[in-house]
């Protein structure tokens, strides 16, 4: 099994020191994304360290993305950001199959859509899709 990689997303100061000391605890890599990576898939950005050349919109609001995190990873993860004193915010997400080819705008923007929806009390649009399928 591949070991467990968090990429992050414009964490700065006391915040992103411990976060990075609880990743650290789990023995995930942490991984910084540079605004000018924003076009590289997320999967290639796990697996290489910071090049590119993005020139698009970009975006201010945290993001944490785990890849090779087990299901019981990330929860013992969000649970230690929480007794680390890091309050819960930002967007979070999990490298999936479906995801890993997205760049990271695109990840971003499908996490804000997601969220939006959960405000206004609808199903999200990945549940929806489930239900449709089975």
């Amino acid at each position: 099994m591949k070991p467990p990689v968090l990429l992050i997303y414009n964490l700065r100061g006391e915040r992103a020191a411990r976060t990075r000391l609880v990743a650290m605890r789990f023995r995930a890599r942490v991984r910084e994304v540079e605004r000018r990576e924003y076009a590289r898939p997320l999967a290639e950005l796990v697996e290489t360290g910071p090049e590119g050349d993005w020139e698009g919109e970009a975006f201010d609001e945290e993001m944490l993305v785990m890849a090779n995190f087990p299901a019981p990873l990330v929860q013992a993860f969000l649970q230690g950001l929480r007794r680390a004193g890091v309050r819960p915010g930002g967007l979070k997400a999990v490298l999936t199959p479906t995801n890993a080819q997205w760049d990271s705008r695109a990840l971003y923007e499908e996490l804000c859509k997601e969220r939006e929806a959960v405000s206004r009390g609808a199903a999200s649009v990945h549940a929806r899709e489930k239900r449709e399928k089975a």
